[in-house]
């Protein structure tokens, strides 16, 4: 509860509340996953069930102790979504935190909201979808009004719907086997020995599917650096950009470092790739990861990659910051944190940071723009304004780098959640082709 009371009354992310508290109390690992579980349900459901909440509540909501709503969420999210859990055990344990936060009067009022829900949710009543289309889709698949009428204009109806389906799907996780160290075969063969299934991508054989992993500080395999965790999407642009041994290259946006760290493993330890970040314990955690993965003589700089000067150099990576858009199942808060306005700031960013990046690339050399979002704002049009600010530059087809089925026809990388079964993501590949 104190979590949700934490994340609702400050602006941090709930992966960061989660590892905080972690860090702070000795949790057992049977607690851990439950809290995290309530947690990131609540969060995921939390335009649903604050509906649900309103329908019940005599009075208005927000006029009661903030506890009470928290209380409520995490009830309802256990008796909806959790089997398992008997309900008089969902109920005694609310009315009980009810009781020790706010006296009898509150306890009463969340015990008999509770056993009302038990007794009357068939009869709850829901945005009805013809009359307001956006809001019964709002709070059906609980994602912000804005955002859903953003998708349904540029995708339509069903894809909206499969969109906002699969954010509230637990994702798999995705293992990028560091092949300098092992071999996809071997690396299966060994977590097999742990009892841990994997599958291999039918795209690349460097990235396994797991549907769930021991903690990672507990797992030796992770620890000698034999793989990492990274989206299959966040490997495409790396394969769109590629390294070579003896190639220089700048990865301008470089933390947490998961690209980084692929770019060096294609060069076979013979490329030099600069991880470039403004942020210092950002940049902290990257060179933590390549030590991990054998790279030690990792190269870091601090900089704004809006601002960073240097001699040309073969290739440049460009992952922007972005609306992030298309990791929604990934990161379970981030639907409420982000507002349609930021859209419009990110790209003015991501624009200044192309536009620095053209001058850190030889001519000949590839320069590649990537985003974890689906937002044209944030991809095709920047990449647009780019080259019209920049006539030395022009467009190389994702298809020779990548299979098709992730390419559009103007020749970049595209993919969705609900088509690929991977991140949002999009990329471009641009060569410079003069001074």
């Amino acid at each position: 509860m104190k979590l949700l009371e934490s994340w609702e009354k400050t602006e941090t992310y709930a992966d960061i509340l989660l590892a905080n508290l972690f860090q702070q109390r000795k949790i057992s690992d049977q607690d851990r996953h439950f809290i995290q579980e309530i947690f990131f349900g609540v969060l995921r459901w939390r335009e649903r069930l604050n509906w649900i909440i309103r329908q019940l509540f005599k009075g208005e909501v927000k006029k009661s102790p903030r506890f009470v709503q928290a209380v409520l969420q995490m009830s309802l999210y256990q008796l909806i979504y959790l089997s398992g859990i008997p309900h008089y055990a969902v109920i005694n344990e609310a009315v009980k935190i009810a009781k020790q936060k706010g006296g009898q009067y509150w306890a009463g009022k969340v015990n008999a909201i509770l056993r009302n829900f038990l007794k009357q949710q068939g009869e709850i009543v829901y945005p009805n979808r013809e009359s307001s289309r956006v809001d019964a889709l709002a709070v059906h698949y609980s994602h912000p009004r804005w955002l859903v009428q953003r998708w349904l204009e540029s995708w339509g109806e069903e894809a909206t719907i499969a969109l906002c389906s699969i954010d509230n799907e637990r994702p798999a996780l995705t293992l990028r086997v560091n092949q300098t160290r092992i071999s996809p075969p071997l690396l299966i063969a060994r977590l097999s020995t742990d009892n841990i299934t994997v599958r291999q991508s039918p795209f690349n054989e460097n990235f396994l599917y797991a549907d769930n992993l021991p903690e990672l500080s507990q797992m030796p395999e992770f620890q000698e650096g034999l793989f990492s965790i990274q989206d299959e999407s966040a490997g495409l642009a790396c394969l769109l950009l590629g390294a070579q041994p003896g190639e220089k290259i700048f990865d301008l946006c470089a933390a947490p470092g998961g690209k980084t760290g692929y770019l060096m493993e294609m060069g076979k330890k013979a490329a030099k790739v600069f991880a470039i970040d403004l942020h210092l314990p950002r940049l902290k955690l990257v060179r933590q990861n390549l030590l991990r993965l054998g790279f030690s003589d990792s190269r870091v700089i601090q900089a704004d990659g809006r601002y960073f000067c240097s001699q040309p150099v073969d290739k440049v990576l460009v992952d922007a910051p972005c609306s992030g858009l298309g990791v929604l199942a990934k990161r379970v808060d981030l639907r409420w944190r982000r507002k349609p306005e930021q859209i419009k700031e990110l790209a003015k960013i991501q624009v200044a940071l192309l536009k620095n990046a053209a001058s850190l690339v030889k001519a000949g050399g590839a320069l590649v723009y990537s985003t974890c979002t689906m937002e044209a704002e944030e991809n095709e049009l920047v990449v647009a304004e780019f080259l019209n600010q920049h006539k030395n530059f022009t467009i190389d087809f994702a298809g020779k780098y990548v299979s098709q089925i992730f390419v559009t026809s103007d020749g970049f990388i595209r993919t969705f959640p609900h088509k690929h079964r991977m991140d949002g993501s999009f990329a471009a590949r641009l060569i410079k082709i003069g001074e």
